[in-house]
């Protein structure tokens, strides 16, 4: 599973630390599960302006709503906010986790929801 791959780096290294011994499959799973039932997401989008790209957040998510699309996120991304380039951050509680890259090509559904929603200024 993709997620459980993209949280590797911020479980691992903490559980090897507590066992203090290289954990087994079944002890990264437990741990997996223990972290991903406390998590929320965050969903940007990359606008280029001038020379640079400004993310600008256009929706959260809780757990279960990641649950709903984990199986295939880009073709959930792709029918709800269309083409463009997501980074979807996941968090424990508050805690930074990771940043998942996205980039399904297709027609952009997601302007109305820059200018709606993010902080920042509104992008030109």
């Amino acid at each position: 599973m993709w997620i459980k791959n993209a949280f590797r780096d911020y479980y691992k290294p903490k559980l090897r630390r507590t066992l203090k011994h290289e954990p087994s499959q079944s002890e990264m799973d437990r741990r997996f599960e223990e972290i991903y039932s406390q998590t929320n997401s965050i969903l940007l989008v990359g606008v280029n302006e001038g020379v640079g790209i400004q993310f600008y957040e256009i929706a959260r998510f809780t757990k279960e709503e990641v649950d709903g699309f984990r199986d295939n996120p880009e073709e959930y991304l792709l029918s709800s906010f269309g083409g463009g380039w997501f980074k979807l951050n996941f968090y424990e509680e508050s805690t930074f986790i990771v940043c998942v890259n996205f980039k399904p090509e297709g027609e952009p559904k997601w302007q109305h929801l820059v200018t709606k929603k993010s902080d920042g200024p509104i992008p030109s």
